[in-house]
C-alpha cells in the first residue's frame, strides 16, 4: 500500500494571513508599519485615529508624496516595494520599510482603505479591500495617503482572542507613535483616541524640544545629554539624553534606543548603558535613556528579524565602547566636579550601625588574655537589633538568631493593606496637586482611577494626560507620585482582557507597595523595627515579600552548634 502525500500547496490568501500572523501580532503592528511607510513617503503630519484600541478602526493619514493609480494597486500585493531594487540594496538601507510585506499582510486580516493622490496630479484614487481581496477601485479626491484598517482580524478569529485589553493595546500603539516621534522628531503627530485627541507633538527643531513635548519640562530636567564620536571605519557617532545621577526608576519603562533612526531592541547598548551606571544603581533602579546610534548601513544588517527591532552589527565591541565612553564621561563630570578630590569614602570602610545604638561593646575585650573561661550563656528572649549591611536586621527569636531583610517585610505588610485586608488611612492633602505622565501611561491609568480610590490615592482626571491627587496613603506622602503612577501603568501593560478586578488590584498593590517600603540605608529604631515585625507576624504571609523573596530567615540553635561543629 503506497503512502499518500501529506505536503500540499497552500492558496495565496492562507500564504498571506500566515504572512500576517509572523508580522501583524496586535494593532500596533498596524500602526507601525502604516506609520514608518508615511515617514519614508517624506512626510512631515501624521494624523492618527483609534477605535476600541485599534481593534475597531486604525486609520493614517499623512501629507507625503502619495501614489499613482497603478503605485496603490501594486502596494497590496506581496513582496511589492519602492525602497529595493536588489539584493546589494539589503546592505545600505536607508528607509524604515523594505520587505513590501505591510499592506499585504494588513489588507488580508483587515477591512481596509487605501485613498492616495502622487504628488502633483490629480484625480486620486480609492481602493476597498476585505481580507485580502479587492472590492473597488475608484477615482477620488485626495492629498498624500490615507489609509484604514477596520475590524482587525475579523476573518482570523484565533489571533484576535488572544489581543490584551483595550487600555492594553492602546499602550503599546501610543508606545510605537512615541518611538516614531522621538526618532523624527521634526514631524508633526497627531493622535485622536475614541474621537478625543490623546497626543499633539507639533515639529521639533530638536530632541530636547521633542523629549519636553512629551514627558514634560520637570521629566527633561532630570536628564543629561550625552555624545561621542568615533572615525572608526563605521563612522560611529552616539548621542541622546540619559538620567542625571539619583533620577532613575524602578522599572526600563523610559528606555528607548535608535540606530539611524530606527528603533531597536539591543542587548549590547543596554548592558553598555548599566555599565556605565554600574556604580550608581541602588536597590533594583534603571535609567532613563535614549540613546541614538548613527552608523554606515553597510555596518549593521536590519533583516535579522520580522519586526525588525533586532539588529546585528559587524563590530559590536566599538558600539559597546563607544557608549560606555559617551555617557561615563557626561556622568564623571556631573558626579564629582573636576579638580576636587572625592573625600566621601572613609579610609576604612566601615559597616552601617543603628543610629539609636546606645551601647558599643569592646570586642577585643572578649578575647584578651585575661578573660575568664567562656561558660554557656542563658538564650535571652528579646529584640535588641543589629544591623547588617544595608537592609538586615538580626536579633535572638525563640530558640535562634532570625535575620530579617526590612525593605521586603515591609513590603508584605503594605503589600496586604493596599491590596485590601487592611484599608490603608488616606491623609487629605491641604494643597491638591497634579501630575503630568505621558500619553501611554495616562492611558493605562484611566481604567483603573477607582481601583487606585480604594487604595487611599484619591486621584482624579483632569484630563489631556493630567491627573488631579487629593489625597494619599500616609505611607505615600511626600513620596514622588509621577514615579509611582508611571510604575503602576506599566505593571498594567499586559493584563488580559477583561481581568478579574483582583488581578488588576494585585498588579497595583505591589507596585505601590515597592515603592512605599522602607528602602536601604535607612536605619530603623528598636521600637520601629519591633513594629515592623508584629506587622509582619499579623500577615498572611509573613514568609514572603509580594515577589516571593524571604522577608526573613531563622537559624536554629541546633543549625548554629551544627555550623560551630558541636554536635
Amino acid at each position: 500500500m503506497s503512502a499518500m502525500p501529506i505536503i500540499n500547496l497552500l492558496d495565496t490568501t492562507l500564504i498571506d494571513k500566515i504572512a500576517a500572523g509572523e508580522v501583524i501580532e496586535r494593532p500596533a503592528s498596524v500602526v507601525k508599519e502604516l506609520v514608518e511607510n508615511s515617514l519614508d513617503a517624506g512626510s512631515t503630519s501624521i494624523k492618527i485615529d483609534i477605535l476600541n484600541g485599534g481593534k475597531h478602526l486604525i486609520r493614517i493619514a499623512d501629507d507625503g508624496t502619495g501614489m499613482v493609480p497603478e503605485d496603490a494597486l501594486n502596494s497590496i500585493k506581496r513582496h511589492a516595494t519602492s525602497k529595493i531594487r536588489q539584493e546589494s540594496d539589503l546592505s545600505h538601507l536607508a528607509t524604515l520599510g523594505f520587505r513590501g510585506e505591510a499592506l499585504s499582510s494588513i489588507a488580508s486580516v483587515s477591512r481596509m482603505t487605501i485613498t492616495t493622490a502622487h504628488a502633483g496630479t490629480t484625480p486620486g484614487t480609492t481602493i476597498e479591500i476585505h481580507g485580502g481581496a479587492v472590492k473597488s477601485v475608484r477615482e477620488c479626491a485626495a492629498i498624500g495617503t490615507t489609509i484604514e484598517a477596520r475590524e482587525l482580524f475579523y476573518n482570523t478569529p484565533a489571533r484576535k482572542k488572544f489581543l490584551k485589553s483595550t487600555q492594553s493595546e492602546l499602550s503599546y500603539i501610543i508606545e510605537t507613535i512615541t518611538n516614531a516621534a522621538l526618532s523624527y522628531v521634526n514631524v508633526k503627530f497627531v493622535v485622536n483616541v475614541d474621537e478625543r485627541e490623546t497626543m499633539n507633538l507639533p515639529n521639533a527643531a530638536t530632541l530636547d524640544e521633542r523629549i519636553q513635548q512629551i514627558y514634560g519640562a520637570a521629566f527633561l530636567d532630570g536628564l543629561m545629554e550625552f555624545k561621542k564620536e568615533s572615525h572608526e571605519p563605521s563612522m560611529l557617532s552616539i548621542h541622546g539624553f540619559t538620567s542625571k545621577e539619583g533620577f532613575y526608576r524602578r522599572s526600563r519603562s523610559h528606555q528607548y534606543m535608535f540606530i539611524n533612526q530606527r528603533p531597536v531592541k539591543d542587548n549590547v547598548l543596554r548592558y553598555a548603558v548599566y555599565q556605565a551606571y554600574k556604580t550608581l544603581l541602588k536597590d533594583g533602579m534603571h535609567p532613563i535613556f535614549f540613546l541614538y546610534v548613527g552608523i554606515d548601513p553597510a555596518a549593521v544588517d536590519f533583516n535579522v528579524h520580522p519586526t525588525k527591532k533586532e539588529v546585528r552589527f559587524t563590530d559590536r565591541d566599538a558600539i559597546y565602547r563607544a557608549t560606555i565612553s559617551g555617557i561615563g564621561k557626561v556622568l564623571a563630570k556631573t558626579a564629582q566636579p573636576e579638580g576636587v578630590p572625592d573625600t566621601t569614602m572613609p579610609a576604612e570602610p566601615m559597616a552601617p550601625r543603628p543610629q539609636n545604638m546606645d551601647v558599643v561593646f569592646d570586642m577585643t575585650a572578649v578575647f584578651s588574655e585575661n578573660t575568664a573561661p567562656l561558660v554557656p550563656l542563658p538564650l535571652i528572649h528579646s529584640r535588641d537589633f543589629i544591623y547588617l549591611g544595608d537592609v538586615y536586621a538580626a536579633y535572638a527569636h525563640g530558640d535562634g538568631l532570625c535575620v530579617i531583610d526590612h525593605h521586603a517585610a515591609h513590603e508584605r505588610v503594605l503589600y496586604e493593606r493596599f491590596r485590601g485586608a487592611r484599608s490603608p488611612m488616606a491623609g487629605r492633602l491641604l494643597f491638591p496637586y497634579n501630575v503630568t505622565l505621558p500619553a501611554r501611561e495616562y492611558a493605562l491609568l484611566c481604567g483603573n482611577l477607582g481601583l487606585l480610590n480604594e487604595m487611599g490615592i484619591e486621584i482624579e482626571d483632569f484630563g489631556k494626560d493630567v491627573f488631579v491627587i487629593r489625597a494619599l496613603p500616609v505611607e505615600l506622602l511626600g513620596a514622588d507620585m509621577t514615579a509611582i503612577l508611571s510604575d503602576i501603568a506599566e505593571g498594567l501593560v499586559d493584563i488580559t482582557t477583561t481581568p478579574p478586578v483582583d488581578i488588576v488590584k494585585d498588579t497595583i498593590a505591589k507596585r505601590i507597595a515597592c515603592h512605599s517600603s522602607v528602602r536601604g540605608k535607612a536605619v530603623l529604631s528598636d521600637r520601629e523595627l519591633s513594629q515592623l515585625i508584629d506587622d509582619l507576624i499579623a500577615a498572611d504571609d509573613p514568609e514572603h515579600c509580594p515577589h516571593g523573596r524571604p522577608t526573613q530567615i531563622l537559624l536554629s540553635l541546633e543549625q548554629l552548634r551544627k555550623m560551630f561543629k558541636r554536635t
